[in-house]
């Protein structure tokens, strides 16, 4: 009998051993150190999963599940590594709907073949001496009854309750070390527990296992009544904030948010990189330069400031993925360890109203007609069943947009990843969806996500804008002609040599600047930019059509990106960063632009009018203050409770004193696939601390930590709000 209960034993030890080998390497190669802080946490499930497949009799049939799990797992280690890698994110339960996706977007600078050789090659080795342990275990005979003696079961039972207490206790103990209601709840194991907020630092807390584990727990978590009353009072007391006096000239004003897809600063330069932007260019991005500086820059030699309506947030920053910005940028937040699908999806009871406290559901009840286009198919992280839930009117992706005749104008190929309509063309036909064709009825919101430098960067025939503009972005308009037919620029000479033609400042800059180091990367820009010049186009259609409807000075124009060009590392060689690097601060610095003619007006009030052109914004900002720095432009007053983020406009309590002794506003970013971050400052554990541009100085920390617990403590009263649907209970204004 105990030859029998040792043979069933060896099978289980090779899969513990096998899955705590796999978890040395995922800590090793992620820079976590060797095991997980809780490591018996993460221990124990791995045992109740042994022991769970140990209860199958067959001994091949318990080492081929073994075997496929320690596969499963191996691949989540290249997953995260890669993931990692490319933007120094992690898994989450909501990118399973993306699997399709991404595959198509896979290319081969996102394939790392030495961490793959390397994961095959002690994969192989555990499965080898686990066939050598199944060979021996197979020459003990053991019958059914056998399997299933009293003696076996008492021991099946006795380990697996070991497991499951061991599991508990240390779930209990985890969950006891901060209570829900305490001040230090938000900076607690137990909260990076319960909602995995910073995915790097619950990976290193509590291994794999247990961070799955904690991911499919914390999905819809439902909350007491007590903590929810708790929640709705929370939201219900929060400050209202109304800077009327500034702003609200007319507060049915019209909105456009564009989000650009992977947009640098340096796509409006010249071709050269420039950490403050004074390398803006009209050359090849004129409706963007046009919409900073005003249409009569060019002319305008009395430098009288007559056309500064716009902003430009110098400091504006990005360390999430572009769902997360999106999200930002529409609610406010990011559901803390899930998704929208998970909160808006097909879940989502519509008699809990919209979600009242977003910018569509704000703008929907004061009349305004709200719209979400996508340049993409709509179905992309489920926006077709999410956005409408969110509060969107009309939810328009390249999948939908019809023709005058009512047919689709997008079919077949058309719709597939990487299959980038031109971004001009795309704008013309969302045209009436962008810009409804009862503006003059009632205002209208309209949130527009742009796909064009998407990337790869590389030469694709199917991403009509790389060919469109490359031979332009090159060249210019003095040695290219273009083609109706084609839809191209394409070179007045075809058979001209490149030693005959006249490159434009910015291929010339960039040639200048790149060739010699890295030929390719003049190449990966120059379709880079050509996505950008399909963005400026489709910027131009946009402006256009407000003009020729006369209500171009009734609207306010939001431009910025979701995220660096993480795409071949694209920012990183330009800006000059280090591959690995997660922590830069200009690294992750991107666009947000605001065009609005309430700033003209503040403009008069606030700044002297000396050589102006454009408002300079250079407090530390993210997404998550768009929303309330449109409220504040429109006159909406808002509960500051709901926002993560804060006006631009809006003088904030705390501060800190920089090296050169300026007053710096403490402003914290928060990203569960980057950590937190302020101008200065970045961490992903609230325990080790890297300082940007500035010593180390640990009263900054104590001013940044005294922050970051009351983003943490906002962030968590959202997730209750979202788990538990709160929505109805709850009073925005």
């Amino acid at each position: 009998m105990l030859k029998t209960v040792l043979s069933k034993l060896l099978m289980v030890l090779y899969f513990v051993c096998g899955a705590l080998i796999l978890e040395a390497v995922t800590f090793h190669i992620l820079g976590m150190g060797f095991m997980p802080e809780y490591f018996g946490y993460n221990f124990a499930i791995i045992m109740f999963i042994a022991i769970l497949v140990f209860i199958i009799p067959n001994f091949t049939a318990q080492y081929t599940i073994y075997t496929i799990i320690l596969g499963l797992q191996a691949i989540m280690i290249y997953i995260n590594y890669s993931l990692y890698m490319i933007y120094g994110d992690l898994f989450s339960i909501d990118m399973i709907r993306l699997i399709d996706e991404a595959g198509a977007a896979m290319t081969s600078n996102f394939i790392y073949f030495s961490v793959i050789l390397q994961l095959f090659f002690v994969y192989v080795a555990i499965v080898i001496v686990g066939n050598v342990m199944l060979k021996k275990c197979k020459k003990d005979k053991i019958k059914i009854r056998q399997h299933y003696s009293i003696f076996n079961v008492i021991l099946i039972l006795a380990i697996q309750c070991f497991a499951c207490t061991y599991y508990i206790d240390e779930r209990l103990y985890i969950n006891s070390l901060s209570d829900i209601n305490s001040a230090d709840y938000v900076s607690s194991d137990t909260f990076l527990m319960n909602t995995s907020f910073m995915k790097y630092g619950s990976y290193s807390k509590f291994g794999s296992y247990g961070y799955i584990t904690n991911l499919l727990l914390g999905m819809n978590e439902k909350i007491d009544e007590e903590i929810q009353n708790a929640t709705i009072n929370y939201f219900n007391s929060g400050n209202i904030y109304n800077n009327s006096d500034v702003f609200g000239i007319d507060s049915r004003n019209n909105v456009i948010v564009i989000m650009m897809e992977s947009l640098e600063w340096f796509c409006f330069g010249d071709g050269t990189y420039d950490s403050s932007f004074n390398n803006l260019s009209y050359e090849l991005t004129p409706n963007i330069y046009s919409l900073i500086y005003g249409d009569d820059y060019l002319t305008d030699t009395n430098n009288d400031n007559t056309d500064n309506d716009s902003l430009l947030a110098k400091n504006f920053f990005a360390k999430s993925k572009t769902n997360y910005s999106e999200g930002y940028a529409i609610l406010g937040n990011y559901p803390v360890g899930e998704g929208l699908s998970d909160i808006a999806g097909t879940n989502y009871d519509k008699s809990l109203n919209a979600f009242n406290y977003s910018m569509p559901g704000v703008l929907s009840n004061l009349g305004y007609n709200t719209s979400y286009v996508h340049s993409h198919v709509i179905s992309f992280y489920d926006r077709n069943q999410t956005h409408g839930n969110l509060g969107f009117e009309n939810v328009i992706g390249k999948d939908n947009v019809l023709d005058e005749q009512g047919n689709p104008v997008y079919t077949g190929d058309d719709l597939s990843w990487d299959h980038w309509a031109a971004e001009g063309d795309f704008a013309r036909n969302a045209i009436d969806y962008i810009i409804p064709t009862d503006y003059n009825e009632r205002p209208f919101y309209t949130f527009y996500l742009t796909v064009s430098t998407h990337g790869s960067y590389i030469e694709n025939e199917n991403e009509a804008d790389c060919m469109r503009y490359q031979n332009y972005v090159r060249w210019g308009a003095d040695d290219c002609v273009y083609n109706e037919k084609t839809g191209c620029w394409e070179l007045k000479n075809k058979d001209a040599e490149p030693a005959d033609l006249t490159p434009t400042e910015w291929y010339a800059n960039v040639l200048d600047n790149y060739y010699q180091i890295d030929p390719d990367l003049c190449e990966e820009l120059v379709y880079y930019q050509c996505g950008a010049m399909g963005l400026d186009e489709a910027i131009g259609v946009i402006v256009d059509k407000l003009k020729e409807y006369d209500i171009y000075d009734e609207t306010t124009i939001v431009l910025f990106s979701d995220h660096y060009s993480y795409y071949n590392k694209l920012a990183n060689k330009v800006k000059g960063f280090d591959e690995e690097d997660y922590s830069s601060i200009e690294l992750n610095t991107i666009p947000l632009i605001i065009s609005s003619p309430g700033l003209k007006e503040y403009n008069f009030k606030q700044i002297e009018p000396d050589d102006v052109k454009y408002i300079e914004n250079t407090r530390f900002c993210s997404a998550y203050d768009i929303i309330p720095t449109l409220f504040d432009l429109l006159g909406v007053s808002f509960n500051e409770n709901l926002y993560i983020g804060h006006s631009l406009f809006k003088p904030l309590e705390y501060y800190y004193i920089d090296d050169t002794g300026e007053e710096t506003d403490m402003v914290v970013y928060y990203s569960n696939t980057g950590g937190l971050f302020c101008k200065n400052l970045y961490t992903y554990n609230m325990n080790e601390y890297v300082f940007n541009n500035m010593e180390e100085n640990q009263e900054v920390i104590e001013i940044f930590n005294a922050e970051v617990k009351n983003i943490l403590t906002k962030m968590n009263y959202l997730h209750i709000l979202n788990n538990n649907y709160l929505y109805n209970k709850i009073s925005n204004r």
